[in-house]
């Protein structure tokens, strides 16, 4: 695999920052029509729900069967593989390029784009085509919580992801009160080994670390997944490293770590692996991730106090 298709990949496992956190709809004057603003800051109106959707995203898909709307999805993209109903859904496309064919077949009345893992060039095709793109790219919790309500609003399926998104929300809202103001730890979170990446601030995982009572150690990078150094993270020294890898097992290279001693982790036992399916999508299974991340942080804590 490539240098460019693995950061490809990486980025389709692990979804992207929003622009903003947008309005979540707004109503016109003509009954029934409504509006909702993307992720993107576009402002789409509806005259009615719609009810033939493609998503270009695997996130996109798991949010919209949280909202009850699964039904409408007539395509989704390689890796939509949560719930097992999703598995069924036509294919069209993946990480590595979208079946503009097969989306125009299905005659969609709107694609949920995903501007960060979708090429750019797919994406202006699609628009020159004529199809509505609807950005969904959710940097942090509340962001998750809107795109359920947008996803309801859109599908008519408005009551069940009102009640999905304020009960994602009371959790998190508990998950704060336990641990934020815990002791803090450096983090460091490894996407990749070769090359070395991680995520900065404008991240939805970096969005974890914090709640967790943790500080992202390249929280303050430009880039949203950048290149790091080995020797920086020597450096940096910090008191957790966690990974998740591609796949359901913990990978090789996060016990590379203890090849370096003298690192903080390496000496509390704070080598953490996190299963992707929790830890990489920005759904309601986050929380999921969240919940262990904050527990393994919380060992450390108290490892250290023992010292």
């Amino acid at each position: 695999m490539t240098h460019r298709r693995t950061i490809l990949m990486l980025l389709w496992l692990i979804a992207g920052s929003a622009v903003s956190d947008t309005s979540l709809s707004s109503e016109l004057a003509t009954p029934g029509r409504f509006t909702l603003t993307d992720d993107a800051g576009v402002d789409h109106t509806f005259d009615k729900p719609v009810t033939r959707i493609v998503s270009l995203m695997p996130h996109g898909t798991e949010l919209m069967f949280e909202v009850g709307a699964g039904d409408l999805l007539v395509g989704a993209v390689q890796y939509s593989d949560y719930p097992q109903a999703a598995q069924k859904i036509p294919r069209v496309g993946g990480y590595s390029g979208l079946n503009i064919e097969a989306i125009a077949a299905l005659n969609p009345d709107i694609l949920l784009s995903w501007p960060d893992g979708n090429a750019t060039r797919e994406l202006q095709r699609l628009k020159q085509l004529g199809f509505r793109l609807f950005a969904s790219d959710p940097v942090g919790y509340d962001n998750i919580a809107n795109n359920l309500r947008r996803f309801g609003k859109m599908t008519g399926r408005e009551a069940q992801a009102n009640q999905v998104a304020r009960r994602f929300m009371a959790e998190v809202s508990a998950l704060q009160q336990q641990y934020s103001q815990r002791p803090s730890l450096s983090v460091f979170y490894q996407v990749w080994y070769q090359p070395l990446m991680t995520q900065n601030k404008d991240t939805f995982i970096s969005k974890a670390i914090e709640l967790c009572g943790g500080r992202n150690i390249f929280a303050d990078l430009s880039i949203r997944a950048p290149q790091v150094s080995m020797e920086s993270v020597l450096v940096a020294n910090p008191d957790v490293i966690v990974a998740s890898g591609m796949g359901e097992a913990r990978p090789e290279w996060l016990d590379d770590w203890r090849d370096y001693p003298h690192l903080k982790a390496v000496q509390s036992g704070s080598l953490f692996h996190i299963h992707p399916d929790y830890f990489h999508r920005p759904t309601s299974r986050f929380l999921v991730g969240t919940r262990l991340l904050c527990e393994k942080m919380e060992a450390t804590r108290q490892r250290l106090a023992e010292q």
